[in-house]
């Protein structure tokens, strides 16, 4: 049947809220990240001077702690997720939130290990939850086609408030008395309460029935789903690469200064403004974000390699050139690995335990951030070249499974036979 002039009018009308509705939820998924990303680029570029020099914490005591308190903190993503399947994504996200301002706080009296023990467990647990709701929760507010491109312009805003908390961190980090570090922390406390102000006017978004509810270990029980979880999980480690490796491999191994350092963060964290929605564009299809993968392995593995030429070059200029030829490398590695980690993570997950399914996503790659400095450190200074050789091999057998493993889910892509309700 054809629709009439006054028809088309009206679903004209329809779709135009519909985007009108969609525009708005975006806008707020992009304040509320921007809010808690310029807390935590505040915090974490002075926790550790905070922790030792204002609350009175030893170094090695603090190193511990801190260690021990976010790997247990990981645990509880799991549970977290459950959670947002049973309740809904907005309500537990909006909870989450909550607890990370209040336990943002708990840093204030922590002066011993236990007392820093705790803390660091709670703020990582709900720091790792809040991860995978969110993404959860974008896929469940808007149209698939849209989930990606949202969470890269997410990426987009974070970068860019990081700096800008990491701007107010260098201030307080000038500072010789107490005052402004202990204000600090607030500050990094309210920017959650803003978060969880702007997450409360999203729309609500119904939890899964029970009829379709799934069983609460159904994404541990998922073995390719945890295998490709677990393995590119390791690609993780390229943000190790930058942030503690690249430093140390400077000032011991090679004749390059060592303040090109801070300078490839910062243009590292340019480039992926610039280049991460575009890039995140190919894990739009799973057949896209295995390839990502792929090209995310080899072109961090090529980065280890040229990190490691850079200490050939007799002459600063010289080696400081192989460097930032490595950090191009880097760069592209890390945005095609973000790319394939959302497009694998939300192909592949089941329908009615997205929560579930982006809490095993979150959990293996906050335990590889959590063990990456220590391990990216030890393989750096204690074998030197041969130390960036291993961390190539890792980057370039890590990516190898997911053709294997997802070839069944794209061979039901390509027929057509994914039923909702079951993993892709």
């Amino acid at each position: 049947m054809f629709c009439d002039r006054k028809g088309w009018q009206e679903l004209s009308r329809t779709c135009d809220g519909k985007a009108r509705k969609d525009r708005l939820v975006v806008r707020r998924l992009l304040l509320g990240e921007g809010a808690t990303a310029l807390g935590d680029g505040l915090w974490f570029s002075m926790w550790a001077v905070y922790l030792t020099s204002i609350q009175g914490v030893p170094a090695a005591t603090m190193g511990l702690a801190m260690g021990l308190g976010g790997g247990l903190g990981l645990l509880a993503a799991l549970p977290v997720g459950t959670l947002t399947d049973r309740l809904g994504a907005r309500e537990t996200l909006l909870a989450v939130t909550v607890l990370r301002a209040a336990f943002s706080l708990t840093f204030l009296a922590t002066h011993t290990f236990w007392p820093l023990l705790v803390a660091a467990a709670l703020f990582t647990s709900m720091e790792t939850a809040a991860k995978g709701t969110k993404v959860a929760l974008v896929h469940l507010l808007l149209p698939e086609r849209d989930c990606l491109p949202v969470l890269a312009r997410a990426r987009v805003v974070q970068h860019l408030l990081y700096a800008a908390g990491a701007g107010a961190a260098a201030w307080v980090l000038s500072r010789q008395s107490a005052a402004p570090y202990h204000g600090a922390v607030i500050v990094n406390g309210l920017t959650f309460v803003i978060s969880a102000a702007i997450l409360a006017r999203l729309p609500h978004v119904p939890p899964v029935p029970a009829a379709r509810r799934q069983a609460s270990t159904a994404a541990l029980r998922n073995i390719p789903f945890m295998a490709i979880m677990s393995s590119t999980a390791l690609l993780a480690l390229c943000w190790a690469l930058l942030s503690s490796g690249l430093p140390l491999w400077l000032k011991e191994g090679t004749t390059a200064p060592v303040w090109i350092a801070p300078l490839a963060v910062l243009v590292s964290s340019l480039l992926i403004a610039l280049f991460q929605v575009r890039v995140t564009r190919i894990g739009q299809r799973l057949a896209g974000a295995v390839r990502a993968s792929w090209r995310a392995g080899v072109a961090l593995a090529g980065c280890c390699l040229v990190f490691a030429a850079a200490a050939w070059p007799a002459g600063p200029v010289l080696a400081a050139v192989v460097v930032l030829a490595g950090l191009g490398l880097h760069v592209l590695g890390e945005l095609y690995y973000v790319a394939a980690r959302w497009g694998l993570s939300i192909k592949l997950m089941a329908h009615g335990a997205q929560g579930q399914y982006q809490a095993v996503a979150a959990t293996t790659e906050g335990a590889v951030v959590a063990v990456g400095p220590a391990l990216v450190t030890t393989l750096v200074t204690g074998a030197g070249g041969a130390g960036w050789a291993v961390l190539a091999l890792v980057f370039l057998t890590c990516s190898l499974p997911v053709a294997p493993l997802c070839r069944p889910a794209l061979r039901r892509t390509a027929t057509g036979s994914v039923r909702e309700g079951s993993p892709a």
